[in-house]
């Protein structure tokens, strides 16, 4: 394995029950086999858990039958900040905030931009905000939270797995992550304390902001749905969703076959680090 003699690897421990569980699961960035466990939704973890999930999809729910009806009743205050001189601030500052996990919340924000400002001037805002935020959350991990990186690498084998591929994957992965359905602000912390180089970093930001495009765009046609625009602005909102949701999708089959690859080496490495240690 891995180039390695047979009496090194003979001397390597066994597998933990979670290292197996890993090495079993299908690549995904969270162990999901605690999830089937009655003792897991039992534990206060699994409580917190559960309750995420139902507040989460319940704010998703509501927003796609009430969109229309959550639009008008924020109508007053975005278009006061609109009338205001530096008003297009709010929104950016707003973006900062929601930059650093586990907050969340930048779709909502990009919709908003989308139904008050436009297409150009939303995109704009939305740009700025995401990249400000993404750059100032950079730093912070990259200087103040490195070793709890570490530590989190040694503890969760998917996230050290995950790091592993960020660092040897090189500029390609590190876009597909970008673009995949993992929540941007949470590559980035990756990407800071993994110690990549920040011009590298910043280039694959720059490069994904399609996606808040996409998401500005989907507002501009919630706005016309609401003045009553005809069914064709429904189509072609869509479409982008669908077309958004197969990219995304691709991008993070990449990076679990990418993470399937690399689980291996990552596994026998902790398993050799425990060998070490007796």
């Amino acid at each position: 394995m891995y180039g390695r003699s047979r009496d090194e690897i003979s001397r390597t421990p066994s597998p933990t029950p979670s290292e197996e569980r890993a090495m079993n699961s299908n690549g995904g960035l969270v162990d999901l086999s605690s999830f089937k466990s009655k003792d897991f939704w039992l534990s206060p973890r699994g409580i917190f858990t559960a309750i995420g999930l139902l507040v989460i999809g319940a704010l998703v729910i509501c927003f796609a039958i009430l969109h229309k009806q959550i639009i008008i009743g924020l109508e007053p205050a975005t278009n006061w900040a609109k009338r205001q001189t530096a008003g297009w601030l709010i929104p950016v500052g707003i973006l900062v905030v929601l930059s650093f996990p586990p907050l969340f919340g930048h779709e909502i924000v990009g919709l908003l931009c989308g139904v008050t400002w436009g297409i150009g001037e939303g995109f704009g805002i939305m740009a700025l905000g995401t990249l400000l935020g993404e750059i100032i959350n950079y730093f912070v991990f990259k200087f103040c939270c490195t070793s709890r990186a570490e530590k989190l690498q040694q503890k969760t084998i998917m996230y050290a797995c995950f790091a592993k591929v960020i660092q040897d994957g090189g500029f390609k992965v590190v876009l597909a992550a970008r673009y995949s359905i993992i929540p941007a602000h949470l590559t980035t912390t990756i990407f800071a304390a993994s110690g990549m180089k920040f011009y590298i970093f910043l280039a694959a930001a720059v490069l994904s902001l399609p996606k808040q495009l996409v998401t500005v765009y989907i507002g501009v046609l919630m706005a016309d749905s609401v003045d009553g625009t005809d069914k064709k602005d429904r189509i072609a909102s869509i479409l982008v969703s669908v077309v958004s949701f197969i990219v995304t999708s691709i991008a993070f089959r990449i990076i679990r076959q990418e993470t399937n690859k690399i689980k291996p080496q990552v596994i026998y490495e902790r398993r050799k680090a425990r060998y070490e240690l007796r």
